[in-house]
């Protein structure tokens, strides 16, 4: 009977462990979200691991040693527990596999402030003063808004000169 097991990756192979294990028709699952980040003051949209280093193998160790998925290249060993490797519930990997792209959890593993976040601006002549993120200006700037001489002021500020609180 197949269940679902945890394989723990080489660093930085779990593609290809994917397909060296989809060359053995063993089925696999690597869940990953594309997330907006903020690197060197730009926006720029990343795929990046939901659990990084491991991944999902579905297999009949009765059939497949698990040996042979230990061996295979890329991945590490089977996660286990005691001399057995753990088996993951296959509900869990299901719902993992409707979930895995979806906009709820992107907004989780973005590093991006969302709108009424306070953020402080670490650069320029409003350093050390606090703002609300408003709201994305372009690839590099942000509108923020700035409370100067008791009135909400809108400025739009590079992504570079601002850090969340």
């Amino acid at each position: 009977m197949q269940k679902w097991y945890l394989a723990h990756c080489r660093p930085r192979e779990e593609s290809r462990a994917l397909q060296n294990l989809s060359n053995q028709e063993i089925e696999a699952f690597y869940p990953f979200v594309e997330v907006q980040k903020i690197v060197r003051g730009k926006r720029v949209t990343r795929t990046e691991a939901l659990f990084p280093g491991y991944l999902f193998v579905r297999a009949d160790l009765e059939l497949t040693s698990s040996t042979t998925i230990s061996s295979t290249r890329g991945i590490r060993n089977l996660v286990r527990f005691g001399a057995l490797p753990c088996v993951v519930p296959s509900e869990l990997v299901y719902e993992l596999m409707c979930r895995s792209d979806s906009d709820e959890l992107r907004e989780k593993l973005s590093d991006l402030p969302k709108c009424g976040e306070p953020v402080q601006i670490s650069q320029g002549p409003f350093a050390g003063l606090e703002a609300i993120y408003q709201e994305a200006d372009g690839d590099t700037r942000a509108i923020l808004l700035l409370t100067l001489l008791q009135k909400e002021t809108p400025a739009s500020i590079a992504n570079s000169d601002y850090t969340r609180l």
